[in-house]
């Protein structure tokens, strides 16, 4: 079981993620991740990584394949404060560099700039 909750910005949505990232959960978090970035006026999603529990390879090949296909319609998805098992995860498949990764908000606030307190 996980939980989004989304924060709106102009053309960026910040979604903070909590729960495991596993199997059983995939076919909902696909749903509701391509619902929001694909949503009309957003042109990337941010992902808050920072309370995953449990994460598998079929929860990061969701995070893969709708970036993939977001990349095609010109649209992103970026990575903040993946949780150091998450982190691990991602090097061990060796994908650490398929996302825009940022390790704080500040960080990320340098990236993108519509995203302000």
């Amino acid at each position: 079981m996980f939980e989004l909750q989304a924060e709106s910005h102009p053309n960026v949505t910040v979604l903070r993620y909590k729960g495991d990232m596993c199997l059983p959960d995939v076919a909902q978090f696909t749903k509701e991740l391509e619902g929001h970035l694909f949503a009309p006026n957003i042109h990337q999603v941010v992902l808050d990584l920072s309370a995953v529990g449990k994460v598998d390879t079929s929860g990061l090949g969701v995070l893969v394949s709708v970036n993939t296909k977001g990349c095609s319609m010109r649209r992103r998805l970026v990575l903040l404060k993946p949780a150091p098992h998450v982190c691990d995860l991602l090097r061990k498949v060796e994908i650490e560099g398929f996302f825009a990764t940022f390790d704080s908000e500040d960080e990320l606030k340098g990236y993108i700039p519509d995203i302000v307190d």
